[in-house]
């Protein structure tokens, strides 16, 4: 499963790095150590507190956004949706075109968002208004790293786009907009890499009573050329009980 972090974007050579809009640069040798610290942490709770530091102690540092969204991933890899979306939205208002943050915060209200929500009006309009911010940012992205081969960075980017449109099929579902909902799970099994995406599609539908609209993303997952035995049983598994709910 792939990390929302694309840390392979990131290019400490001559001390440039990921940005969505321009190059940073540390401004001292210790705010690039501060910086390294972060971009070389084992495990999301390292690199939570090597993020708390570097932005403690160099409050104008211009990885800010960037430390806040590695955060909000971190939390989410720790199973914390609220921490995550929390820093997802302090990065965002920090740089609003920050297309990760807010592909993060997208996929993880759509993750979170279930069709008895009493809130679930409020965190649909969250899915769409992260999703399309995500969309239309990373349309106008250009590569953060010179070196970046033009195919890898299509690849990323094109995987960012899946997991927005994985975010929007979700709440299409829950506003009962299926036809636009599979149109854009459609777009998720073209762009995404990760088959675990098409899984939670398939879910979003079961969850809204559409069993018959889930069997084919199940289908999907199974079918993703990086599919592991694991998620083919597990696509497996939520066919048979969507096919189940249909005989019932």
């Amino acid at each position: 499963m792939r990390r929302l972090a694309v840390l392979a974007m990131i290019s400490l050579a001559g001390m440039t790095a990921f940005a969505q809009t321009k190059a940073m640069k540390p401004k001292s040798k210790a705010e690039e150590t501060a910086v390294r610290a972060m971009l070389a942490a084992a495990d999301p709770d390292a690199r939570i507190k090597a993020a708390d530091d570097l932005i403690t102690q160099f409050a104008d540092t211009e990885f800010k956004p960037y430390a806040l969204y590695l955060e909000a991933d971190a939390y989410l890899q720790k199973g914390d949706a609220e921490k995550s979306i929390v820093y997802g939205e302090q990065a965002l208002d920090v740089d609003p075109h920050s297309y990760q943050a807010a592909i993060l915060l997208c996929k993880t209200y759509a993750s979170t968002t279930h069709a008895n929500d009493l809130d679930k009006a409020e965190k649909l309009g969250k899915i769409d208004k992260y999703g399309h911010i995500g969309l239309d940012s990373i349309a106008t992205a250009t590569k953060p790293n010179a070196n970046l081969p033009d195919a890898e960075w299509l690849q990323i980017k094109n995987d960012l786009m899946g997991q927005a449109y994985y975010g929007l099929g979700v709440s299409a579902v829950f506003q009962n907009k299926i036809d636009d909902a599979n149109t854009d799970f459609q777009k998720v099994a073209e762009l995404d890499t990760d088959p675990t995406d098409m899984i939670r599609a398939g879910r979003a539908l079961l969850d809204a009573k559409k069993p018959d609209q889930a069997i084919q993303w199940f289908d999907k997952a199974a079918a993703f050329p990086n599919a592991t035995d694991q998620i083919k049983k597990i696509a497996a598994s939520d066919k048979a009980r969507a096919q189940s709910m249909i005989k019932k």
